[in-house]
């Protein structure tokens, strides 16, 4: 052999191997591409897929109710002190230690520090939260956190429009488009606002979840049953209950509102706070599982009140022990990591 030929045959049987070296490794990114994708068929998302409303239940894709149990976080806005907590590996903890299977980003608008004035940093952390949940398969709420939203139609629309685009393809996906509306009139200032809106997210995505916030702070379900929103589907109805002001009278009426039709959904709710054991949240809790309601705890956050479930300076990266938790945390764990499936 000359030593061109040599060469020639060197550099052939360079190239040969490097040719296998890249097959070896495009498998190996196959197989663990493949084992990724076994392990998220075990998540709450891809075992219930996209949520739809059934008569008075929200159902899964099967067509079986389903409810979830999680958290809320606390108010998005600037140097509130709870957007700290929004981080993934918060999200991750929640998941992982807690079993939440639903979180909820509560974005706030109109107050100081929210959207409104700073809307790039408010959004990001809902961002934030947002591609976590579906990094880890559960669900997760976008909630424009406005006590007066019917005044921000045109904020509300442009915001939604943008996350549904975002997201709108994942069935992890619920928009809630008014946290707690005032004291208005439903049938004149919430539902005409909920009906810009709703239009907006369904031009770009068709089929998940919407819930709509209800007159008096999300407590007045009765008088969105009595006019519910017909010109959509898919839509569930806001209610919230704090076990210290809200009780047997609360649940009655939202018996009646579920038994006249429409679904409801709990994005937030609040034990008694300083203590471990509250017979009311016991009381709310069969009723939700009873009725197949899901729910959100609030509140993701350390402020000294008493629907914090962290003491003060508790890990913005979640890990947190026990003596981490407030009393109101402690009871909102025990509720939602035993929640049944």
């Amino acid at each position: 052999m000359s030593k061109r030929s040599l060469e020639r045959f060197i550099q052939l049987f360079f190239l040969l191997v490097i040719y296998l070296l890249t097959i070896s490794c495009n498998k190996k990114e196959n197989s663990n591409i493949i084992i990724n994708n076994e392990q998220n068929d075990s998540t709450i998302v891809s075992i219930n897929g996209l949520l739809q409303v059934e008569n008075n239940k929200i159902v899964n894709t099967h067509g079986e109710a389903i409810s979830l149990a999680g958290n809320s976080f606390f108010w998005s806005n600037n140097n509130w002190g709870g957007e700290r907590y929004y981080t993934p590996e918060v999200v991750a903890w929640l998941k992982n230690d807690w079993n939440s299977t639903i979180v909820r980003a509560a974005m706030g608008v109109e107050d100081p520090g929210g959207y409104l004035e700073n809307k790039i940093e408010n959004k990001n952390r809902v961002k934030t939260i947002v591609t976590s949940a579906i990094d880890l398969g559960i669900y997760v709420i976008i909630d424009w956190h406005s006590h007066n939203a019917e005044n921000y139609i045109d904020e509300a629309i442009i915001f939604f429009e943008e996350m549904a685009t975002l997201y709108g393809n994942y069935d992890n996906i619920i928009y809630e488009i008014y946290n707690e509306p005032l004291n208005i009139s439903w049938s004149n200032e919430i539902k005409p606002y909920a009906l810009s809106v709703i239009e907006a997210i369904r031009r770009i995505d068709p089929d998940n979840l919407i819930i709509v916030g209800t007159p008096e702070w999300s407590q007045r379900v009765d008088l969105a049953a009595a006019d519910p929103i017909t010109q959509y589907s898919n839509i569930a109805y806001t209610l919230h209950f704090y076990t210290v002001y809200h009780q047997q009278w609360l649940r009655d009426r939202a018996q009646a509102a579920l038994d006249s039709g429409i679904a409801l959904f709990v994005t937030e709710w609040g034990s008694i706070g300083y203590s471990i054991i509250d017979s009311e949240a016991n009381e709310w809790m069969e009723w939700c599982f009873s009725n197949k309601i899901s729910h959100c705890n609030w509140a993701v956050n350390d402020k000294e009140e008493e629907w914090s479930i962290l003491v003060p300076n508790a890990s913005t990266l979640g890990g947190w022990e026990p003596e981490d938790l407030t009393d109101a945390g402690k009871l909102a764990k025990n509720i939602i990591s035993n929640w049944p499936d």
